[in-house]
């Protein structure tokens, strides 16, 4: 998968009192509300809009919006620690919630000043929802190209992961010029079907199948200049896939936590016949909380450093790794029952599979597999 939000958050401090607090609200409403009913929504029996609507109502989908655009205006700190809550309890409804954030955070970088006064009030409060479609700019081809014309731009091409299409308010796309396909303009359109703008239905995936993620094609869409969102180029794609290696460790680790509450609850049921299960829960608890300071270390610490790409690599992979491990040894100590799409176990280890493949770069590809075979 390409198509999670593009957001790099700055280096992190402690959360202050609002945080603190609203990060309780956010792990309440997680463990209340999103966890119980996660296999229901991810098997399409409930529909993953009331977890949005959970969210909203707590203040917690501007979450990278600031305080003057109505927003919550969190640090890095907060959004780590909010992710991990989030995927450790759904991850269908945190891949939907996370491309809305970057795009606020995108919509709020944004030198179009019409834009956040029409749309960033709305988004912030859950009412305008936008998603993604540019992470196949990381591709060799260009997929969607840009016309400049009078008055804006015209789109052609296909963004081949729409993720929760039928939520949407809004897509930012992003386009290589027809001209200079190393550059890359990113607009924003309205989410309407027409005879220019056509989804297809959600595509069937093992994991993260409810965020009805889709393939959306563009046959000369027009996009006014006043819906421009910002310039960039393959360069500056790259750069930011580089600073940000160590910090999108959050959510693999958030699905390791979840995972470690399955297997944790599986022992607990197992009773003392099985003394390795609690032995288990104790030794992934240690290695969670040891990798979650490796990565975040890196991630605040100086990137001109010789050794910090291979640091963060080596520490993207392990959190890889380790919410596969996990949430595998869930699966066996869940024995046969494992095996049904009611088990979160089943779950979890389908979502590992999915954070092993977002985002992902072929420098991160090659860590992830070196450390596999190790």
């Amino acid at each position: 998968m390409e198509n999670s939000a593009e957001t790099n958050v700055p280096a992190d401090t402690i959360l202050n009192e609002d945080e603190t607090r609203l990060l309780a609200t956010a792990k309440q409403v997680c463990d209340t509300l999103i966890e119980p009913r996660a296999e229901a929504v991810d098997n399409g029996d409930t529909d993953a809009r009331d977890n949005l609507i959970a969210l909203a109502d707590a203040g917690l989908v501007g979450v990278t919006t600031s305080r003057e655009w109505g927003g919550k205006g969190c640090s890095g700190a907060f959004q780590r620690e909010f992710t991990e809550a989030l995927t450790a309890a759904c991850g269908t409804t945190w891949f939907i919630v996370t491309q809305h954030l970057g795009s606020c955070g995108t919509i709020a970088g944004s030198k179009n000043q019409t834009l956040r006064e029409r749309y960033l009030r709305d988004m912030a409060a859950g009412r305008h929802y936008v998603g993604v479609g540019f992470g196949h700019l990381r591709r060799k081809e260009p997929m969607i190209l840009a016309t400049q014309v009078l008055g804006g731009y015209r789109l052609t091409g296909t963004a081949p992961w729409v993720t929760g299409y039928p939520y949407l308010s809004g897509i930012i796309f992003g386009a290589s010029l027809d001209t200079d396909t190393d550059r890359h303009v990113y607009l924003y359109a309205p989410a309407g079907e027409s005879d220019a703008l056509r989804s297809t239905p959600p595509l069937p995936l093992c994991a993260m199948n409810a965020t009805a993620t889709t393939e959306v094609t563009l046959h000369d869409l027009f996009v006014p200049e006043e819906d421009f969102v910002k310039w960039s180029s393959r360069e500056e794609m790259a750069r930011g896939d580089f600073y940000g290696i160590a910090g999108a460790t959050a959510p693999p680790l958030g699905c390791a936590t979840g995972a470690l509450r399955t297997l944790r609850g599986v022992a607990q049921k197992r009773g003392d016949g099985l003394p390795m299960l609690p032995e288990a829960v104790t030794a992934f608890e240690t290695e969670i909380a040891n990798c979650r300071n490796n990565a975040r270390r890196i991630a605040d610490g100086p990137k001109d450093t010789p050794v910090y790409q291979k640091d963060a690599l080596d520490a993207r992979a392990w959190a890889i790794e380790l919410a596969v491990r996990v949430s595998h040894a869930a699966i066996a100590a869940a024995g046969g029952a494992g095996n049904s799409r009611l088990h979160p176990a089943q779950r979890r280890f389908r979502e590992a599979m999915f954070y092993t493949l977002t985002a992902q770069t072929g420098d991160i590809l090659s860590a992830t597999v070196r450390r596999l075979t190790r």
